[in-house]
């Protein structure tokens, strides 16, 4: 689908407003003036020729360290929730996407994610189980607790549980297949702009993951709502106009 006109769209970036895969450095905006337009040649095709950028229901699908507004000058060709133009120009820096944003984020995810996995415990009847997962959130050694709790369920790979389990590693910055601390975001290990968007895309999966197993088929379409309300509750907290 194309749009004509100006359309007011966002871009995350990589620290000093660079593309992360083009690894073009933006001019950013000065002076109370938007940066430079930046544009490109040729015919537009998502991924691979355009200016790219997301509207505030896709937000979580290309988390980075810097959130910008940009302006792109029509037509615009959406695809799948990404829009590529002809042309773009950096309006404004939302500042309110910071570490402590992305940390909160990925907070909320994976809580909302344990509660939903708690409810679906108690109507398969482990009660038990459902009160520690819940509690877990509240100890200090969350981590071992979902992990001792998983074994239970070793016998059922496809559980939720065992999902949660490579979940609470992945929130500490480790990888589900090793146990040892993961190395500080300034030795390589992982930011926390890359810690939320592995939470957002993960514990989505195990939301879609509970539907399947209340409706055969409900797996793709609960996982893109559960997507754009992840992005919408971004949009939100960012108070970023829909």
């Amino acid at each position: 689908m194309e749009a004509a006109g100006v359309t007011i769209a966002y871009k995350f970036l990589s620290s000093g407003a660079v593309g992360l895969f083009s690894r073009h450095r933006w001019p950013t905006p000065a002076g109370g003036l938007p940066g430079d337009w930046v544009s490109v040649g040729g015919e537009l095709r998502p991924c691979l020729n355009g200016i790219h950028a997301c509207s505030a229901t896709h937000l979580v699908e290309w988390l980075d360290e810097e959130l910008w507004e940009i302006e792109l000058e029509g037509p615009v060709l959406e695809d799948d929730g990404e829009l590529v133009a002809r042309a773009g120009r950096l309006t404004r820096r939302i500042e309110g996407w910071d570490e402590g944003c992305a940390r909160a984020f990925a907070a909320r995810c994976l809580n909302g994610t344990v509660e939903l996995t708690a409810e679906s415990l108690v109507k398969a009847g482990r009660e038990r189980e459902a009160q520690e997962l819940s509690e877990s959130r509240s100890r200090a050694d969350a981590e071992r607790q979902v992990v001792e709790l998983a074994r239970s369920f070793e016998d059922d790979p496809s559980s939720p549980v065992i999902f949660l389990a490579d979940a609470t590693r992945l929130a500490r910055g480790g990888r589900p297949e090793l146990v040892e601390e993961a190395p500080a975001a300034d030795l390589g290990g992982p930011t926390a702009f890359a810690l939320a968007a592995n939470l957002g895309y993960v514990c989505a999966h195990i939301v879609a993951q509970l539907a399947e197993q209340q409706r055969a088929g409900a797996y793709e379409e609960t996982f893109l709502a559960e997507r754009r309300r992840q992005s919408l509750g971004l949009a939100e907290k960012l108070q970023l106009p829909r």
